[in-house]
């Protein structure tokens, strides 16, 4: 997908009450290395995140090439007073006019409503500056967190994808839940 035709030149920065989504910076590489350690932050996604600070650098370098070439959009949730990176936000997967989201954050700012304000900006991102049709997420049926929060966002649960993610330091593959929220859906709540 090209985004700067879609966004404009620069990469896109979007802030409400309590965060700023933006670009992830190479200085934001040690506070995503620290949060990723935390193993409550990695448990339901498919990688334990960056093993070491080195790789913590390859891997913002690796998303941001990927915003180049037009294959994921990944924000940094960033704190909008510190401007101190709290999680990353993502639409990728990007099918026509489908797109996956996904997103982590660090646990020291669960429960507060954050993860609501970033989905509710790039959900406005993928539908109405992208042109996106559908927007779908994957997740463990264990997540309850995220099932909730798909759920507040009116997605709905469309069934089971089984042994469908394998993780990629353990090997364990497990059934993952797919939901989907689509524009027309999304248009009536008004988010």
């Amino acid at each position: 997908m090209n985004f700067t035709k879609l966004l404009g030149t620069s990469f896109p920065s979007v802030q409400t009450d309590r965060i700023k989504l933006r670009k992830i910076k190479l200085g934001d590489a040690p506070t995503l290395f620290n949060y990723y350690s935390n193993e409550n932050v990695y448990r339901y996604l498919d990688w334990n995140g960056p093993e070491n600070l080195d790789r913590s650098y390859e891997v913002i370098n690796f998303w941001n090439k990927g915003y180049d070439e037009g294959w994921i959009i990944r924000f940094a949730i960033a704190n909008k007073e510190t401007d101190e990176i709290i999680g990353t936000i993502f639409l990728s997967e990007f099918v026509g006019k489908r797109a996956e989201i996904g997103y982590e954050l660090s646990e020291e700012y669960w429960h507060r409503g954050i993860m609501s304000e970033a989905v509710k900006e790039v959900l406005s991102i993928g539908f109405n500056q992208l042109g996106l049709v559908r927007i779908q997420a994957i997740v463990t049926d264990e997540n309850i967190s995220s099932k909730k929060l798909l759920s507040k966002f009116n997605f709905k649960e469309e069934g089971c994808l089984r042994q469908f993610e394998c993780h990629s330091v353990t090997g364990e593959c497990k059934d993952m839940l797919i939901y989907s929220l689509l524009h027309t859906e999304y248009s009536k709540k008004n988010i």
